[in-house]
């Protein structure tokens, strides 16, 4: 497979449809339409696809790591069901205020994929559906950031 052949994509709001008040249990993980199918497309043209996504909803103890799992269990089993696979998912499990380096727009989880997979964010596709999601890709990479069109 060449080099940098993957695509990282941000969670709710891409994959999976967003709540305002969080997505805390496997059962309100709802794939957006054509989504699933899409990971799958990224499949088919070569692409290891790689979920990158805060999930400040653990620090706000709103749901734990197990939970999180679970959700993303399901992701990756419905992903499946589509003929998709996800390579792999980064999570920053910290709030607004932690002060941590992975929590999107800063560059830890894309730098934390980058050297567990030795792969080059140079080029590298980013999708997100925010501002921040986009910031996480920093110039210094040129990355090619897109943003996700809502459902």
């Amino acid at each position: 497979m060449p080099e940098n052949r993957y695509v990282l994509l941000d969670r709710d709001g891409v994959i999976n449809r967003d709540s305002d008040d969080f997505i805390k249990s496997p059962e309100e993980w709802l794939p957006i339409e054509g989504r699933l199918e899409a990971i799958a497309l990224f499949n088919e043209h070569n692409y290891k696809v790689v979920v990158v996504t805060n999930q400040s909803g653990v620090a706000r103890g709103l749901f734990d790591t197990a939970t999180l799992e679970k959700i993303h269990a399901k992701m990756q089993r419905m992903a499946a069901e589509k003929g998709g696979k996800i390579d792999a998912i980064y999570f920053c499990p910290h709030g607004p205020d932690d002060g941590c380096n992975c929590r999107k727009p800063k560059p830890g989880l894309l730098e934390a994929f980058a050297a567990e997979h030795h792969a080059s964010l140079t080029g590298m596709a980013v999708i997100g559906d925010s501002l921040r999601d986009l910031q996480s890709a920093p110039a210094r990479y040129r990355s090619k950031p897109a943003r996700a069109a809502k459902p």
